[in-house]
C-alpha cells in the first residue's frame, strides 16, 4: 500500500471514529466497519470505495493485530 492510500485509510479510520464519538455510539471493531460500509455505500470513487473495503477488511481480521509504532505529531 503506497503511503498516500495508507494516509487515506487512516483518514477513514479517523472519519468513522470521530463521528461514532460525536453521536455517542458505541466504539468498536463491529461498529467501525458498520460505519466505513455505510460510508463506501454512499461513495461514487470507485478508488476510494476499493480504500473503504480495505480499511474494513483490516478492520475485521482475525488473528494477530498488526501495530505500527506510535508517531508523536507537533
Amino acid at each position: 500500500m503506497t503511503d498516500e492510500k495508507r494516509a487515506t485509510v487512516t483518514s477513514i479510520f479517523g472519519e468513522a471514529l470521530l463521528e461514532l464519538i460525536t453521536k455517542n455510539r458505541e466504539i468498536g471493531r463491529d461498529t467501525l466497519a458498520m460505519l466505513i460500509r455505510e460510508k463506501a455505500e454512499h461513495e461514487e470513487d470507485e478508488e476510494k470505495i476499493l480504500l473503504y473495503w480495505e480499511a474494513c477488511h483490516a478492520l475485521l481480521q482475525k488473528g494477530e493485530v498488526q501495530r505500527a509504532p506510535l508517531r508523536l505529531v507537533e
